[in-house]
């Protein structure tokens, strides 16, 4: 088992992103990379382009924050491990925060110690999960070899499992779940859900709930007056700038562009 990590520091202080690399550096972790962001958007197009096992996360920057970009993560179906490091000591931050998924709340000035145990911490977390999707994925192996003993198939030729997810979500898209959540809720490891579900569907869980949300969109958009920021919430989303680059991702349209073609009788 590879135990290195890589790391992102976000904070908008420059001094800050200093102190805990100079601290981590000293530690004698075992780190491979170390990256820095200075906003939530850098630190998501950061994790979009790297690969990022633990992210040390400031709550108050401005414009995006740690919580939304943290949320926004999580939509996009990331599992990264995530320190909140902040000065906001508030009891709400930090129920926010573990909500989030976030292995620790540390408030500032964080001790050197307290950091590094809150890394090491995740770092067990990483490789408790890597375990875990060993195991599965030789148990995976077994089946496929023996799998003319095993009737995988069913009603319109889905296995029961991921007929029991997309109902799930085409009855829950409207509210705040991801991978972690589906996988509770019925009952899977997401390591066996995300891979069975790939197989065959041959998209990942968080594509089919986007593809869902977003077709619940064009409906809304459609055939209501409610706002994009009304329909961002009816549809899971709970930032409606979020919800619009995603739907601009998806339907090549802003939801406003959508909606004018919806209504004036042209095919969007």
């Amino acid at each position: 088992m590879d135990n290195s990590y890589t790391v992102l520091i976000v904070d908008d202080e420059a001094i800050e992103r200093k102190a805990i690399r100079m601290t981590l550096e000293s530690s004698h972790l075992p780190l491979s990379l170390t990256y820095e962001a200075s906003s939530g958007r850098e630190m998501l197009e950061t994790v979009k382009n790297h690969s990022i096992d633990i992210i040390i996360l400031d709550i108050n920057m401005p414009g995006l924050s740690g919580l939304q970009a943290l949320e926004m993560l999580r939509a996009e179906g990331k599992d990264t491990k995530v320190i909140i490091s902040t000065a906001y000591d508030e009891f709400n931050f930090a129920v926010k925060a573990l909500q989030s998924g976030a292995v620790d709340f540390l408030v500032k000035p964080v001790e050197d110690e307290t950091l590094i145990e809150s890394v090491k911490k995740s770092m067990e977390r990483l490789d408790e999960e890597k375990a875990k999707e060993e195991k599965l994925s030789r148990i995976e192996d077994y089946l496929k070899v023996n799998s003319s003993s095993i009737d995988l198939g069913g009603e319109e030729g889905y296995p029961e499992t991921v007929r029991q997810i997309c109902s799930y979500i085409e009855a829950n898209y409207d509210k705040r779940i991801g991978l972690d959540e589906i996988a509770r809720d019925c009952s899977y490891s997401k390591f066996h859900l995300a891979r069975l579900f790939k197989s065959v569907m041959n998209m990942t869980v968080i594509d089919y709930l986007t593809k869902i949300r977003m077709e619940k969109a064009k409906e809304l958009l459609a055939i209501t007056r409610d706002s994009v920021k009304v329909i961002a919430f009816r549809t899971g989303y709970s930032d409606p700038n979020y919800f619009s680059l995603t739907f601009r991702k998806y339907e090549g349209l802003t939801p406003l562009q959508y909606r004018a073609k919806a209504l004036s009788g042209k095919r969007p």
